[in-house]
């Protein structure tokens, strides 16, 4: 908020949706979507556990990051479509070692 006029300089919302599913007490799936109107990005994130005991996790994932296409290059994309500028996979284990 400008102190001076009282007024707004800009007006961001971020937007997000993030679902979980547990299939067995050992492997889950999370989902987590953003979109960002300032920027107006949208990132996808998706991510699979498996868990073997407490202290043994494998973990796979996986990012997207899109962004509206008049906003990647102005002058060659007249739509509002989302257009992908990112993608990751990872992977990580977890292992706790007992001594």
């Amino acid at each position: 908020m400008d102190i001076n006029t009282n007024t707004n300089i800009f007006n961001v919302q971020i937007i997000r949706a993030r679902t979980t599913y547990q299939f067995t007490k050992e492997l889950l799936v999370r989902n987590i979507l953003d979109y960002n109107t300032l920027d107006k990005t949208l990132v996808t994130s998706v991510l699979v556990t498996y868990r073997v005991n407490a202290g043994t996790v494998f973990y796979v994932g996986y990012d997207d990051r899109y962004r509206q296409r008049d906003e990647v290059q102005n002058d060659a994309f007249a739509d509002q479509a989302f257009q992908l500028t990112n993608r990751a996979f990872f992977t990580k284990l977890q292992y706790l070692f007992r001594f």
